[in-house]
């Protein structure tokens, strides 16, 4: 993980610079991504997640992954430490705009397929020494090539708000922010008009790892 000036809260971090994207619960890292900076500036913050890259994720006391076929409420109650993962999957893209309760994220395939965009509902970044840390909102939208969305996860949204996770009026807001972004898909606006499907990344870029430190 590379230091230095980047390294400042706050500080806008160079092209190639690796740092950490955090997802936090009740105060504490609950997913972590290395990802690489494509760009950042006070009005984007691009990170490209790499297939292979080590994260660091809720597991059970064992070790063994959460059983995600469990329903949420069975899964929020269950002992869990922070264990090994990997991102396997595809080449992600995540696009972060400073004040927006969502990131959109634009997936490949291994073999540069465009798959499609993914709008993560979640509060705001905040910049940490490490990189950026935010708290996910469960519920998402998937939007295919064409631009055809669908929203992903409402029953796990439903059963967040049962358990309390999220209050009535915290629950309505984060549906609203998600149908301000539909209305941009329809539109096709930035960035689903298509402006970063062509990107591909520095291939001397190497995989992150996660440093020691990537819970403070």
């Amino acid at each position: 993980m590379a230091d230095g000036a980047d390294d400042r809260v706050g500080a806008y971090r160079r092209v190639g610079h690796q740092c950490l994207l955090r997802y936090r619960r009740l105060g504490r890292p609950s997913w972590v991504f290395p990802v690489t900076v494509v760009e950042d500036g006070p009005d984007l913050a691009a990170l490209y997640l790499r297939p292979g890259t080590p994260t660091r994720r809720r597991v059970l006391p064992d070790g063994t992954p959460i059983p995600r076929e469990l329903p949420y409420e069975q899964r929020a109650a269950l002992p869990h430490v922070m264990g090994e993962g990997a991102w396997t999957t595809h080449h992600a893209l995540i696009l972060v705009r400073p004040g927006d309760a969502h990131d959109v994220r634009l997936f490949w395939s291994e073999r540069w397929k465009f798959r499609g965009w993914y709008v993560n509902l979640q509060a705001p970044v905040r910049r940490t020494a490490l990189g950026f840390d935010s708290v996910d909102h469960v519920v998402d939208i998937v939007v295919d090539p064409d631009g055809l969305w669908s929203w992903k996860d409402e029953e796990e949204f439903a059963s967040a708000q049962r358990i309390g996770r999220f209050s009535a009026d915290e629950a309505k807001a984060i549906r609203r922010e998600g149908e301000r972004v539909i209305e941009r898909i329809d539109s096709r606006r930035w960035p689903f008009e298509g402006s970063w499907i062509h990107w591909r990344p520095d291939p001397d870029w190497p995989i992150p790892d996660v440093p020691d430190s990537w819970d403070r």
